[in-house]
């Protein structure tokens, strides 16, 4: 390997320095938005709801599967409530971690 080559942690190689730093950068840009968010008091609420919501959703499938997704409606809707759900796990996946 030569001197302009680095190996990150999965140790593939990266062509140069500035290369290396950018993907460094962009993970702390992102961890230090990710505090502010953590920190804000308005976030405690969304994580309660995302939370609960991603728990309870999954209920409203059961009708949808236990009679077919049997129209373009009803095909849409069970697409909705997953993208929803997904939203919901997101928005809630931290919270009672502390």
């Amino acid at each position: 390997m030569t001197e302009s080559t680095l190996q990150n942690e999965s140790n593939s190689t990266i062509g140069s320095p500035a290369e290396a730093g950018e993907g460094t950068a962009g993970r702390t840009k992102l961890a230090t938005l990710y505090d502010h968010y953590r920190d804000h008091a308005l976030t405690t609420p969304f994580e309660v709801v995302g939370f609960w919501s991603a728990i309870a959703l999954p209920f409203l499938y059961v009708p949808l599967l236990f009679n077919g997704i049997s129209s373009q409606g009803e095909l849409l809707t069970f697409v909705g409530l997953l993208a929803l759900n997904l939203a919901a796990l997101l928005a809630g996946h931290s919270h009672k971690q502390d």
